[in-house]
């Protein structure tokens, strides 16, 4: 009790001073471009490349954030023409001076809504990614397509397009490429599931990846799900929400990608979860360990989707809870050794 009530003390000041924020662009004066502005362009300044350009020249935003983290907000990991830029935020620990193992978040909302700063009840999910940098870590938060935009198998194509990107982008972000990690809540647990086991399976990889990206793996070490889904056989000829599945439910499924090359499996689901049965949970562990992979599987009682109780104090135990757990393995396997 006393060390959540210490974990819980660290979260609440992350959150407090979370908008206490100093943003800067990324030039090479530093600290002295706020005082002394770079001389007005004149046309002869204008450059002009031999072609159409697409690549977003716009100063990337830096973000001071407690604990030493720096943040980088909307960083454009894929443009498809005919769709929205698809963008992730980076969180970057203090210590400069080594890499950094990478958690990749993927949110929920049913492949429909939802987006990169939100998960279920924590009520400032920026504030919490920072405080898991600030311990030695990268951490990244993705948003991609949505089922009004394209249907599956849309959204893994970008999460293993996300995954690349992070990788090509290693050196530059300090990031460990042997060590990346997974972590998806709902219908974002489904998709890092997927990412978790699908590694090469041709039906799923992005398409019309640049050389930089093709060159780069999508596989990674490990993976955590918060009440996710894993066999989707049973959503029936409609596909779930909004058709996104129909005729795809089978290929959808990470069950049937599991074997023995898969990363360790953290599972944690709610005991009384009304829209995903927590036993997809138990099944799924049950099948991750028969592979003999690392894998265990938590059912917080009480709680329903998204860690969510019959009160206030239940929901916030639950998913702190939750929440320490995903610390503990990601340090276990990242830090260990």
């Amino acid at each position: 009790m006393k060390r959540t009530n210490q974990f819980v003390l660290i979260l609440t000041a992350f959150m407090l001073f979370f908008s206490c924020t100093e943003v800067s662009t990324n030039k090479n004066q530093g600290d002295s471009s706020a005082t002394k502005a770079d001389p007005a362009w004149t046309i002869d300044d204008v450059p002009v490349a031999a072609g159409v350009v697409m690549e977003n020249r716009y100063p990337k935003t830096k973000i001071s954030l407690p604990g030493g983290v720096i943040g980088y907000q909307d960083l454009v990991y894929q443009q498809i023409s005919g769709y929205r830029p698809q963008r992730l935020d980076l969180y970057l620990p203090a210590d400069t001076t080594t890499s950094h193992p990478l958690i990749m978040y993927i949110h929920g909302g049913g492949w429909q809504n939802g987006h990169s700063r939100n998960s279920g009840a924590f009520d400032n999910w920026p504030a919490t990614l920072a405080m898991l940098a600030s311990r030695g870590y990268v951490v990244t938060s993705i948003n991609y397509r949505l089922g009004g935009e394209e249907k599956f198998p849309a959204a893994i194509q970008d999460v293993k397009t996300a995954i690349r990107w992070l990788r090509a982008n290693a050196g530059e972000y300090g990031i460990d490429k042997e060590k990346f990690m997974v972590w998806g809540a709902s219908a974002g647990g489904h998709l890092a599931a997927l990412a978790g086991t699908s590694s090469g399976v041709k039906e799923l990889e992005p398409v019309n990846l640049s050389d930089e990206l093709a060159a780069e793996s999508d596989q990674v070490q490990a993976t955590v799900c918060w009440y996710g889904i894993f066999d989707l056989t049973g959503m029936g000829e409609g596909g779930g929400p909004g058709g996104y599945f129909a005729g795809t439910a089978k290929l959808a499924s990470p069950v049937n990608y599991v074997d023995e090359t898969d990363g360790a499996f953290l599972l944690i689901h709610g005991s009384e979860d009304p829209v995903i049965p927590y036993q997809q949970s138990i099944d799924f562990n049950e099948l991750l360990t028969a592979n003999n992979l690392k894998s265990s599987v938590h059912i917080i009682p009480g709680v329903a989707h998204s860690f969510v109780g019959e009160t206030a104090e239940s929901t916030k135990g639950a998913s702190i809870e939750a929440l320490q757990m995903v610390m503990d393995f990601m340090d276990d396997v990242f830090k260990s050794n």
